[in-house]
């Protein structure tokens, strides 16, 4: 949306649109060579990090309301949002920046702790990271279409590590998923057909920007 804006931005502002399809890289030139480039690396990667996950069972979440294999989902969704207070906040911010990594880092620590504990201690935990700026290129920063993904985010910790070596592992696990977010979902799936049913679509859908 903001290369939508600074471009319309510009057509307001000089009555014209720069534009030279000769030199600069279309949208339609990235789809053609994302088709053609090789994806061996992306998908051993991938086929590695998702090794004896069980990818269709379910976290024992305390639940107080099970759905049925059976019943019927529309595919809708929704969101939920809630404000953390000005000191919870300024401590995220401070902790992310003495450990010298991103929020979305210490936030997806945090939530790995929170699934340990209400699991009563699950080690091996999955659950999806929504992609929605992936323009892994510079190339590709100004250029408007879809670029967005949904990938699996795997995360197998130790039950005696301290907070700081799951935020390494968490980095480290989050850093690595990135590199190869151009991987289609689809054909991370198709490695595992097998499963007819992903379990970790039901734990979260994650912004995550790369921004």
């Amino acid at each position: 949306m903001e290369v939508f804006h600074h471009d319309l931005n510009l057509a307001y502002t000089t009555g014209q649109l720069l534009c030279d399809d000769s030199m600069n890289l279309r949208y339609l030139d990235y789809a053609v060579i994302e088709q053609q480039m090789s994806m061996t690396g992306a998908s051993m990667f991938w086929l590695d990090a998702l090794h004896d996950c069980k990818l269709d069972q379910s976290l024992p979440l305390p639940f107080d309301r099970f759905r049925l294999s059976n019943e019927h989902r529309t595919s809708r969704g929704t969101s939920v949002s809630f404000d953390f207070s000005h000191d919870l906040s300024h401590g995220f911010l401070i902790h992310a920046s003495a450990n010298k990594m991103s929020l979305e880092h210490l936030i997806f620590a945090v939530y790995f702790i929170f699934l340990f504990k209400l699991t009563n201690g699950q080690t091996d935990l999955c659950l999806t990271m929504n992609i929605n700026n992936n323009r892994y290129r510079s190339e590709l920063k100004s250029i408007i279409g879809l670029f967005e993904n949904v990938i699996p985010l795997r995360c197998q910790l130790e039950s005696h590590w301290c907070f700081h070596r799951l935020l390494k592992h968490v980095q480290e696990i989050t850093t690595n998923s990135m590199k190869y977010s151009y991987f289609p979902l689809q054909r991370i799936l198709d490695q595992h057909p097998h499963i007819s049913k992903y379990a970790f679509f039901g734990y979260i859908s994650w912004i995550y920007t790369t921004q």
